[in-house]
């Protein structure tokens, strides 16, 4: 009876200390990829409003951020950086110096919508505006503008991070022909993009 016992409480000690190490991260960024690993992720975390994105042309929302997030990431750890990857949604709270949200954007009357971003307050203006001049001299259709929405202005994962600098980068819209056409094939250069962005806007 002891070696059963004695493995259930290994098992316990293991569940406790992986509970806590996901309670906070101590990291340089956290990427977040929107919408990602719903619906799934939904029941089992509680999240009343399982918003699963958007998609167009048989592609989706949650796949074209999983794509960047994670270029995004690879980029900044090949760079000797640490960075938390975090999906829609999770049960820990990060600290960083900065934490980046990736979305792509959908209208119900196509080319209504296009680039965006969102942030709370305390995010600098100089890290806003950095991005939005990094973004707008390759993305060549609409800027729609910042927290033009009340999900950008109080996105949920804002509060999942403690971080001086925060940002939700919506690159434009995908239910647009002309803008989905010109972001399917530059997924990866737009998380290389953001990569760049973040290590210029926050040096060591």
């Amino acid at each position: 009876m002891r070696l059963p016992a004695l493995r259930i409480a290994l098992a316990a000690v293991l569940v406790v200390g992986s509970c806590v190490s996901a309670r906070a991260d101590d990291v340089d960024f956290v990427i977040q990829a929107g919408h990602e690993g719903r619906p799934e992720s939904c029941a089992p975390l509680h999240v009343k409003a399982c918003n699963l994105g958007t998609g167009a042309a048989g592609e989706r929302e949650r796949d074209w951020t999983r794509i960047v997030a994670d270029e995004t990431a690879r980029k900044l750890r090949a760079a000797g950086y640490t960075v938390v990857r975090r999906p829609a949604d999770y049960p820990a709270h990060d600290t960083a110096r900065a934490a980046v949200f990736l979305h792509f954007d959908g209208s119900s009357v196509a080319c209504r919508s296009g680039a965006s971003a969102g942030f709370p307050a305390e995010t600098s203006r100089a890290f806003i505006d950095a991005w939005e001049r990094r973004y707008r001299a390759l993305f060549p259709y609409r800027f729609v503008g910042e927290n033009f929405t009340t999900n950008e202005r109080e996105y949920y994962g804002f509060r999942k991070v403690d971080a001086p600098e925060k940002l939700l980068i919506e690159f434009g819209e995908m239910t647009c022909p002309e803008q989905y056409a010109w972001m399917a094939p530059r997924l990866h250069e737009l998380g290389d993009l953001v990569a760049a962005f973040l290590i210029e806007q926050t040096p060591r």
